[in-house]
């Protein structure tokens, strides 16, 4: 109850209503698409800030256990951005040693980038197909 609602609009033709600068968010209709993604798979599902203020976008729940902590970003090209979106992830490591962690992109990195070993960075398109 203490962080803010965030809105998933099912239908990703509403994404637009919701963006208040009136541009296109290819960010926030890809977390939309993993936020459906993960219902389908019978994920319970939260997000939540880290003590430092850095939010995870997803913090799933299986039926059988296992958790996942999934940032979600649609270019991570921009060292800046990157850093963002890994350092929430980074952070969560105190507070859910156990969770799997996972750094899903709508568009691949062009030119190799060093990250740390815990964290699984997937192409989006690679993460929507999995057999689950």
């Amino acid at each position: 109850m203490v962080n803010p609602r965030k809105a998933y609009p099912i239908d990703q033709g509403l994404v637009p209503i919701y963006e208040r600068t009136g541009k296109a968010n290819l960010g926030q209709a890809l977390e939309t698409a993993v936020l459906i993604e993960l219902q389908r798979r019978g994920y319970e599902l939260h997000y939540f800030r880290n003590p430092s203020g850095t939010e995870i976008d997803f913090h799933a729940a299986s039926p059988t256990g296992e958790t996942l902590l999934i940032q979600v970003c649609a270019n991570a090209a921009d060292p800046v951005t990157r850093e963002r979106e890994l350092r929430s992830l980074l952070e969560s490591r105190e507070s859910h040693p156990d969770s799997q962690r996972l750094l899903l992109l709508l568009d691949p990195l062009t030119a190799p980038v060093e990250f740390p070993k815990d964290i699984k960075i997937l192409p989006a398109i690679e993460w929507f197909l999995e057999e689950i």
